[in-house]
């Protein structure tokens, strides 16, 4: 893992109408041309993101929008694209300029991003000699909907310095902060023995981004980090003088795991892990009930944070539906989304299963978790669900007694 991952970078929006300037203001910061800039109103159409280090916020992803007065045929789309974009971002900036009024469209979406509770930066943006100072002059106040910085040099370096101090006074909103995923796990010296099942599904010459960041984060506590496969397990606890920590697995191993380890060591997996990361293992684990509710004709939505290939044994697809009929649940209706695809309304489900979500934001994790709460559809991940297939919930879950109500 040569950088940091997308879903662990804070994700700045920009937004504001054609023209007002945010394509050149996202070239001069990241000092590269990822936007494409021009006098034609709508040059942007779908939206364009670049990952880079902004200090002092660190690793981000800048997304370029397209106008949010976008007239032609295609604008609606457009638009539509733009506000999905609120919903996942950490902080916004959105770009004015010097020689034009704020109108209601701008006053809208401000509205927009002040109702999804993301810190704003007004950025206005001198054109043609008008100065910034002459704005602040203009009828409609911008400071009780965001920071506000007029821009009153042209300069590149100026406007660059200016904009990277208005970011930097933010705060990010839903950032996992100095929460890690084995927080108050593990301390000096502990072992960690992960179970890493290697088959057709696991990508070739890598692990899975999960198990990479549980490694990285037992290194900077200064434990130790053993890696098997399942069928290794039993010899590599045999080779410890002392019973490990904690034993972490995969998933889709969790009854195999279960039988091999004894019941005095602590167990859970990485998807779980992730959940508790994300913020809401919690409302996942009420969503178990659900599960024993299901029956034939239960709508069942199973949902990927990711795009990648599917494969024969794919878990989503496959193996979760296999094993939900192997329990007894037949007949179910199921769906399936994958990426950024996941539906506004939800309440027409009986249960939505959901990946660890190790590659979408905090954010976005919590607007899918809050979106099934508010609609009143139980939720759970792959790690819950599993664990509960199996009988082993309460042993997954044991090391997080102390911060889940059962």
């Amino acid at each position: 893992m040569e950088q940091t991952p997308k879903a662990n970078r804070i994700h700045i929006g920009f937004f504001g109408r054609c023209n007002a300037g945010k394509s050149t203001l996202i070239n001069m910061l990241t000092d590269q041309p990822v936007s494409l800039v021009s006098d034609v109103a709508g040059t942007t159409t779908d939206p364009v993101s670049k990952a880079m280090e902004i200090l002092p916020l660190g690793p981000v992803v800048i997304t370029d929008t397209a106008g949010v007065d976008d007239t032609s045929q295609l604008g609606p789309l457009r638009i539509e694209k733009t506000e999905e974009i609120i919903k996942k971002i950490n902080l916004a900036v959105y770009v004015l300029r010097t020689d034009e009024t704020p109108t209601s469209d701008d006053m809208h979406w401000l509205g927009l991003l002040k109702q999804q509770h993301v810190p704003v930066a007004v950025f206005i943006n001198e054109i043609d000699g008008v100065s910034g100072e002459s704005y602040a002059k203009k009828p409609v106040s911008l400071e009780e909907w965001a920071t506000v910085i007029a821009s009153a040099d042209f300069t590149e370096n100026a406007r660059r310095s200016e904009l990277l101090d208005l970011l930097g006074g933010l705060t990010p909103l839903d950032v996992e902060g100095e929460q890690t995923l084995l927080e108050g796990l593990v301390e000096i010296g502990d072992t960690i023995v992960l179970v890493c099942p290697i088959d057709s599904a696991a990508p070739k010459g890598r692990l899975i981004l999960p198990q990479v960041q549980v490694i990285r984060e037992i290194l900077d506590h200064k434990g130790l980090a053993l890696v098997c496969q399942t069928e290794e397990l039993p010899a590599m606890l045999s080779s410890l003088k002392k019973p490990p920590k904690l034993v972490i697995c995969d998933s889709q191993a969790f009854e195999r795991v279960d039988e091999l380890t004894p019941q005095t060591i602590p167990l859970t997996s990485f998807s779980i892990l992730m959940a508790r990361f994300k913020g809401k293992l919690q409302d996942l684990v009420a969503g178990v009930e659900a599960i024993h509710n299901l029956k034939p004709g239960s709508k069942v939505l199973i949902s990927e944070g990711c795009t990648h290939r599917r494969q024969c044994d794919d878990i989503g697809t496959v193996k979760i539906p296999m094993w939900l009929e192997k329990k007894g649940y037949k007949g179910l209706d199921l769906e399936f989304t994958s990426g950024g695809a996941f539906p506004k309304d939800v309440s027409r489900y009986d249960l939505i299963i959901h990946c660890g979500a190790c590659m979408l934001t905090r954010r976005e994790v919590l607007r899918r978790i809050d979106c099934a709460v508010v609609q009143g559809t139980p939720i759970v991940n792959y790690g819950v669900l599993i664990a509960s297939l199996h009988g082993i919930l309460e042993r997954a879950i044991s090391p997080f007694m102390n911060e889940i109500k059962m």
